[in-house]
């Protein structure tokens, strides 16, 4: 068994399951998710629903016992009773790739973010089928995907959200600047001819009256909370990306399958200047 703490939003879900399917795949063995964290997030926290079974993922859910038996790895001091555990603890360590898990041995416990390709990457194929929405796109989709089919397609992602509502959010993650998404506008107007930009945000009124383009541009605000995972599909069809300071946007760029994939996204990821030495793939732009 592999198993593995999932917490957060849709993207942190998918690096999770990502670093957690290659293990299980090395290993050839069953992946099991504990979703104790969305019915249990702490005050400080945005709660957030489990989205994985939106995708078709190989994994099963964690039972009741299983959940109740694995509450010492959620506990800080796990550690502590590792050795009196059946499943060996990898609990994540500062914000570059912790090489440790890369080589975890079947019946682990991983509790972290694993925000780094480098934990799926030799995998990539298989999650390429794997994390594709189970439910088919609606009429609006659909109009939304023809157009990006026929066109040098641009997608935008702006997070706002909690990273403005919420005070620890906003003094942890920040929002990127308007000045970002200008200087990112012009590298890919440099590089593409005729862009037509598609812009997805979780605050489609505020974008939509602060972010213009001079190029035709398509507002893609039909998707709401409970079906934006939609969004990712229609994201990762765009032949090119400019992301924000979001896991969700990051999946939005990696799953696309476009042979020149271009991607532009912010240099500093965290407010303050904290370190991501291996979240952004080598050949992504950064800003």
């Amino acid at each position: 068994m592999i198993a593995f703490h999932a917490q957060g939003g849709l993207g942190n879900q998918l690096f999770q399951y990502a670093a957690a399917r290659r293990l299980a795949l090395l290993h050839r063995a069953e992946l099991v998710v504990d979703p104790y964290w969305f019915d249990n997030c702490r005050p400080n926290e945005t709660p957030r629903p489990m989205e994985l079974q939106k995708f078709a993922v190989d994994m099963r859910m964690a039972s009741l016992a299983e959940q109740q038996q694995w509450r010492f790895y959620r506990s800080r001091f796990g550690h502590l009773v590792q050795p009196f555990l059946p499943l060996k603890l990898f609990r994540e360590n500062g914000y570059g790739v912790n090489l440790s898990v890369m080589g975890a041995p079947i019946n682990s416990y991983l509790y972290g973010f694993w925000q780094s390709e480098d934990y799926f990457r030799d995998i990539r194929p298989q999650l390429l089928t794997e994390l594709v929405p189970s439910i088919s796109p609606s009429d609006a989709d659909l109009e939304v995907l023809e157009l990006i089919s026929q066109s040098n397609a641009v997608s935008v992602h702006v997070r706002r959200g909690d990273y403005v509502s919420l005070q620890s959010a906003s003094t942890y993650h920040g929002t990127c600047s308007l000045d970002y998404y200008q200087k990112a506008l012009e590298h890919v107007v440099g590089r593409i001819a005729d862009p037509v930009f598609f812009v997805f945000s979780d605050d489609p009124d505020w974008t939509s009256e602060n972010l213009r383009f001079p190029h035709t541009t398509h507002y893609v605000r039909h998707n709401n909370a409970d079906s934006a995972f939609q969004d990712l599909r229609l994201m990762s069809k765009c032949k090119y990306h400019i992301i924000a300071n979001s896991s969700f946007s990051w999946w939005g760029a990696w799953l696309s399958d476009q042979s020149d994939n271009l991607v532009v996204a912010p240099d500093n990821w965290f407010a303050g200047g904290r370190p991501t030495p291996d979240l952004l793939p080598a050949d992504w732009i950064r800003i």
